[in-house]
């Protein structure tokens, strides 16, 4: 009973913390992208495959900044806070 309690209560925190970062990271389609990238909106394209992914093909514009490089690459992203950035990888296999 302890441990479905405990459990209940994980799940609970898990799914509003997952709530709250859906919503400051929205997950877009590709046509909102391609409207950015056909529009005049400022924007960053950040392909977070490894580096041998990016150099077989990626995206026009983008540029490749694995997560684990995040805080190496920093000079590389938008100063203004405001610009939005996407963020794309090749997903689960």
């Amino acid at each position: 009973m302890r441990m479905a309690r405990i459990s209940l209560l994980l799940l609970g925190f898990l799914f509003v913390f997952s709530s709250a970062v859906m919503a400051q990271y929205p997950i877009i389609s590709a046509e909102q992208v391609k409207s950015w990238t056909t529009g005049k909106k400022a924007y960053l394209l950040i392909d977070a495959r490894t580096a041998e992914e990016y150099q077989q093909g990626h995206i026009p514009g983008a540029i490749n900044i694995m997560p684990d490089h995040m805080k190496l690459e920093a000079s590389r992203l938008p100063k203004d806070k405001k610009t939005p950035m996407i963020f794309y990888c090749r997903g689960v296999s």
